[in-house]
Protein backbone atom coordinates (compact mmCIF):
# COMPACT_ATOMS: atom_id res chain seq x y z
CA UNK A 1 0.00 0.00 0.00
CA UNK A 2 1.44 3.42 -0.96
CA UNK A 3 1.53 6.54 1.20
CA UNK A 4 -1.72 7.88 -0.25
CA UNK A 5 -3.42 4.55 0.27
CA UNK A 6 -2.12 4.37 3.83
CA UNK A 7 -3.54 7.81 4.65
CA UNK A 8 -6.83 6.99 2.95
CA UNK A 9 -7.21 3.87 5.11
CA UNK A 10 -7.09 6.05 8.25
CA UNK A 11 -9.79 8.50 7.19
CA UNK A 12 -12.97 8.30 9.25
CA UNK A 13 -15.46 8.91 6.45
CA UNK A 14 -15.49 12.01 4.25
CA UNK A 15 -18.24 14.32 5.49
CA UNK A 16 -18.74 17.50 3.50
CA UNK A 17 -17.70 19.74 6.37
CA UNK A 18 -14.64 17.96 7.79
CA UNK A 19 -12.22 15.08 7.43
CA UNK A 20 -10.72 13.15 10.36
CA UNK A 21 -7.44 11.33 9.63
CA UNK A 22 -6.41 8.98 12.41
CA UNK A 23 -2.71 8.42 13.25
CA UNK A 24 -1.52 11.12 10.85
CA UNK A 25 1.63 11.37 13.00
CA UNK A 26 3.52 8.41 14.43
CA UNK A 27 3.87 8.14 18.20
CA UNK A 28 7.53 9.13 18.10
CA UNK A 29 6.70 12.24 16.07
CA UNK A 30 4.07 13.26 18.59
CA UNK A 31 6.52 12.76 21.44
CA UNK A 32 9.22 14.84 19.71
CA UNK A 33 6.82 17.73 19.08
CA UNK A 34 5.52 17.64 22.65
CA UNK A 35 9.08 17.78 23.94
CA UNK A 36 9.88 20.69 21.63
CA UNK A 37 6.88 22.66 22.87
CA UNK A 38 7.65 21.83 26.51
CA UNK A 39 11.15 23.26 26.10
CA UNK A 40 9.57 26.48 24.81
CA UNK A 41 6.69 26.74 27.29
CA UNK A 42 7.62 30.36 28.02
CA UNK A 43 6.35 31.37 24.57
CA UNK A 44 2.71 30.77 25.53
CA UNK A 45 0.31 33.69 25.96
CA UNK A 46 -2.87 33.28 28.04
CA UNK A 47 -6.02 34.37 26.17
CA UNK A 48 -8.89 35.19 28.52
CA UNK A 49 -11.82 35.68 26.15
CA UNK A 50 -12.39 39.36 25.51
CA UNK A 51 -15.64 40.65 26.91
CA UNK A 52 -16.54 37.12 27.92
CA UNK A 53 -17.24 36.30 24.26
CA UNK A 54 -13.90 35.21 22.84
CA UNK A 55 -12.11 31.88 23.24
CA UNK A 56 -10.09 31.00 26.32
CA UNK A 57 -6.85 29.09 25.85
CA UNK A 58 -3.04 29.40 25.76
CA UNK A 59 -1.40 30.13 22.44
CA UNK A 60 1.98 30.30 20.72
CA UNK A 61 1.44 32.39 17.59
CA UNK A 62 2.76 31.93 14.07
CA UNK A 63 5.51 34.53 14.29
CA UNK A 64 6.94 32.77 17.34
CA UNK A 65 6.71 29.42 15.54
CA UNK A 66 8.66 30.75 12.56
CA UNK A 67 11.34 32.20 14.83
CA UNK A 68 11.66 29.49 17.48
CA UNK A 69 9.81 26.34 16.38
CA UNK A 70 10.64 25.83 12.67
CA UNK A 71 9.91 22.08 12.86
CA UNK A 72 6.22 22.92 13.32
CA UNK A 73 6.24 25.28 10.34
CA UNK A 74 7.93 22.59 8.23
CA UNK A 75 5.28 20.04 9.22
CA UNK A 76 2.54 22.40 8.12
CA UNK A 77 4.13 23.14 4.77
CA UNK A 78 5.30 19.65 3.80
CA UNK A 79 2.61 17.34 5.18
CA UNK A 80 -0.44 19.16 6.49
CA UNK A 81 -1.04 21.53 3.58
CA UNK A 82 -1.08 18.78 0.88
CA UNK A 83 -3.81 16.89 2.74
CA UNK A 84 -5.76 20.08 3.31
CA UNK A 85 -5.55 20.77 -0.44
CA UNK A 86 -6.72 17.23 -1.18
CA UNK A 87 -9.75 17.79 1.05
CA UNK A 88 -10.43 21.22 -0.46
CA UNK A 89 -10.03 19.96 -4.02
CA UNK A 90 -7.89 22.93 -5.05
CA UNK A 91 -4.66 24.73 -4.10
CA UNK A 92 -4.48 26.62 -0.80
CA UNK A 93 -2.24 29.26 0.67
CA UNK A 94 -1.52 29.96 4.35
CA UNK A 95 -3.52 32.81 5.87
CA UNK A 96 -1.87 36.11 4.92
CA UNK A 97 -1.40 37.01 8.59
CA UNK A 98 1.76 35.16 9.64
CA UNK A 99 0.73 35.52 13.29
CA UNK A 100 -2.55 33.67 12.69
CA UNK A 101 -1.50 31.28 9.90
CA UNK A 102 -0.22 28.69 12.37
CA UNK A 103 -0.45 28.29 16.11
CA UNK A 104 0.08 26.02 19.07
CA UNK A 105 -3.12 26.01 21.15
CA UNK A 106 -3.34 24.56 24.66
CA UNK A 107 -6.47 23.95 26.74
CA UNK A 108 -5.77 23.02 30.35
CA UNK A 109 -8.86 24.19 32.23
CA UNK A 110 -12.52 23.25 31.93
CA UNK A 111 -13.47 26.74 30.78
CA UNK A 112 -10.89 26.66 27.98
CA UNK A 113 -12.32 26.27 24.48
CA UNK A 114 -14.01 27.94 21.52
CA UNK A 115 -17.74 28.63 21.54
CA UNK A 116 -19.85 28.10 18.41
CA UNK A 117 -18.35 30.11 15.55
CA UNK A 118 -17.43 30.32 11.87
CA UNK A 119 -13.79 30.88 10.99
CA UNK A 120 -12.63 33.94 9.10
CA UNK A 121 -10.46 31.66 6.94
CA UNK A 122 -11.73 28.99 4.55
CA UNK A 123 -9.95 25.91 5.97
CA UNK A 124 -8.20 24.91 9.16
CA UNK A 125 -6.16 21.78 9.89
CA UNK A 126 -5.74 20.68 13.51
CA UNK A 127 -3.06 18.20 14.57
CA UNK A 128 -3.67 16.83 18.08
CA UNK A 129 -0.57 16.30 20.24
CA UNK A 130 -2.29 15.73 23.59
CA UNK A 131 -5.89 15.11 24.63
CA UNK A 132 -5.81 14.40 28.33
CA UNK A 133 -9.05 16.28 29.06
CA UNK A 134 -11.23 14.42 26.53
CA UNK A 135 -11.49 17.51 24.33
CA UNK A 136 -13.90 17.38 21.42
CA UNK A 137 -14.74 19.32 18.26
CA UNK A 138 -18.45 19.65 17.47
CA UNK A 139 -19.84 20.31 13.98
CA UNK A 140 -23.26 21.43 12.83
CA UNK A 141 -23.97 20.17 9.30
CA UNK A 142 -23.07 22.47 6.37
CA UNK A 143 -26.73 22.59 5.33
CA UNK A 144 -27.94 23.72 8.76
CA UNK A 145 -24.92 25.97 9.18
CA UNK A 146 -26.01 27.98 6.13
CA UNK A 147 -29.19 28.93 7.97
CA UNK A 148 -27.43 29.57 11.26
CA UNK A 149 -25.03 32.05 9.66
CA UNK A 150 -27.75 34.73 9.77
CA UNK A 151 -28.36 34.15 13.47
CA UNK A 152 -24.85 33.61 14.81
CA UNK A 153 -23.83 37.19 15.56
CA UNK A 154 -27.22 38.41 16.86
CA UNK A 155 -27.30 35.39 19.19
CA UNK A 156 -23.56 35.17 19.89
CA UNK A 157 -23.92 35.98 23.61
CA UNK A 158 -26.23 32.94 23.95
CA UNK A 159 -24.22 29.95 22.63
CA UNK A 160 -26.38 27.46 24.51
CA UNK A 161 -29.11 28.01 21.92
CA UNK A 162 -26.92 26.49 19.20
CA UNK A 163 -26.08 23.52 21.42
CA UNK A 164 -29.70 22.42 21.13
CA UNK A 165 -29.18 21.71 17.42
CA UNK A 166 -27.97 18.31 16.17
CA UNK A 167 -24.21 18.13 15.76
CA UNK A 168 -21.44 15.63 15.02
CA UNK A 169 -18.67 14.94 17.53
CA UNK A 170 -14.99 14.24 16.85
CA UNK A 171 -12.66 13.21 19.68
CA UNK A 172 -9.17 13.38 18.20
CA UNK A 173 -6.37 11.30 19.68
CA UNK A 174 -2.68 12.27 19.78
CA UNK A 175 -1.36 12.14 16.22
CA UNK A 176 -4.75 12.65 14.55
CA UNK A 177 -5.40 15.29 11.90
CA UNK A 178 -8.72 17.09 11.56
CA UNK A 179 -9.34 19.27 8.49
CA UNK A 180 -12.49 21.36 8.32
CA UNK A 181 -14.24 23.94 6.18
CA UNK A 182 -14.18 26.40 9.04
CA UNK A 183 -15.87 29.23 7.17
CA UNK A 184 -18.82 27.01 6.17
CA UNK A 185 -19.53 24.81 9.17
CA UNK A 186 -20.56 26.12 12.55
CA UNK A 187 -18.27 24.44 15.08
CA UNK A 188 -16.82 24.66 18.57
CA UNK A 189 -14.11 23.09 20.71
CA UNK A 190 -14.83 21.93 24.25
CA UNK A 191 -12.94 20.36 27.16
CA UNK A 192 -14.97 17.62 28.83
CA UNK A 193 -12.81 16.82 31.87
CA UNK A 194 -11.56 19.04 34.67
CA UNK A 195 -8.06 17.52 34.65
CA UNK A 196 -5.60 17.01 31.82
CA UNK A 197 -4.59 19.10 28.85
CA UNK A 198 -5.36 19.29 25.14
CA UNK A 199 -2.65 20.58 22.80
CA UNK A 200 -3.23 21.26 19.11
CA UNK A 201 -1.25 22.56 16.17
CA UNK A 202 -3.56 24.77 14.09
CA UNK A 203 -2.78 25.62 10.44
CA UNK A 204 -5.13 27.98 8.60
CA UNK A 205 -5.57 28.27 4.83
CA UNK A 206 -7.42 30.24 2.17
CA UNK A 207 -7.70 29.82 -1.62
CA UNK A 208 -4.95 31.73 -3.46
CA UNK A 209 -5.82 35.40 -3.88
CA UNK A 210 -8.70 35.34 -1.40
CA UNK A 211 -9.23 38.63 0.40
CA UNK A 212 -10.46 38.60 3.98
CA UNK A 213 -14.02 39.75 4.72
CA UNK A 214 -13.38 43.03 6.58
CA UNK A 215 -16.25 42.54 9.04
CA UNK A 216 -15.46 38.93 9.93
CA UNK A 217 -11.75 39.68 10.10
CA UNK A 218 -12.38 42.55 12.50
CA UNK A 219 -14.54 40.32 14.71
CA UNK A 220 -11.85 37.62 14.73
CA UNK A 221 -9.17 40.10 15.69
CA UNK A 222 -11.37 41.66 18.37
CA UNK A 223 -12.42 38.42 20.07
CA UNK A 224 -9.39 36.25 19.39
CA UNK A 225 -5.68 36.76 20.02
Amino acid sequence: MGVAGGIASKIAGKPEGFRHVRAFLADEEVQALNELIARNDGLYTEVHGKGGLGPKYRVIDGDQILARLPAIAALGASRVRPLAEDFAGHPLQPLTSSKRAQRVQSYSRREHGFRWHFDGHAFVALVTLENGNEGQTHFISPRLSRWMRFLLYPLYPFPQLFSALPYEVVTARPGDLLVMRGARVLHRGVSRADAGRRVLLAFTFDPPGKKANPFRDAVARRLNY
